[in-house]
């Protein structure tokens, strides 16, 4: 095996400090660069893993936020309705009032209106009380004229 290792001219000296320096090498290697790019692979590892964890939750506060906020509609739609029909019976209730109202006044007025035309039969009725009595009158004179002349 000596003349082998000769033949091919294959120093073992050179070949283990050769290996010795590769040991070497890759401890420095491994230390300096593998283990702080490990470090820092592992700490984005987190990041993302904390990212995708964070994404979860807030899809699931978004779906929880969807929920509210369908339930805040359906309470504001059952609120309007509420409003919506509390504003009709008061519009109805003003509504009868405005009514009641009006017919009073036109009971008042239909009521001074017929005292006027009492009133105004009244008058008639004594200015034709006073023409007729005065007509009365002349005729009765007229009748003794007549009745004188003959």
């Amino acid at each position: 095996m000596d003349s082998l290792i000769q033949a091919f001219g294959i120093d073992v000296r050179l070949i283990t400090i050769q290996v010795i320096n590769f040991v070497i090498l890759a401890s420095l290697l491994t230390y300096f660069l593998y283990k702080p790019i490990l470090k820092l692979v592992n700490e984005r590892e987190g990041k993302i893993k904390q990212g995708l964890k964070d994404a979860e939750d807030a899809k699931k506060t978004l779906e929880g936020a969807a929920g509210e906020k369908k339930e805040i509609l359906s309470l504001a739609h059952q609120e309007a309705e509420a409003v919506e029909k509390r504003a009709e019976v008061h519009a109805k209730e003003k509504a009868e009032a405005l009514r009641a109202e009006a017919d009073a006044a036109n009971a008042a007025k239909l009521q001074q209106a017929e005292s006027r035309a009492e009133a105004l039969i009244e008058e008639a009725r004594k200015k034709s009380e006073s023409e007729v009595a005065k007509i009365a009158v002349l005729a009765a004179e007229e009748i003794l004229k007549n009745h004188s002349n003959e």
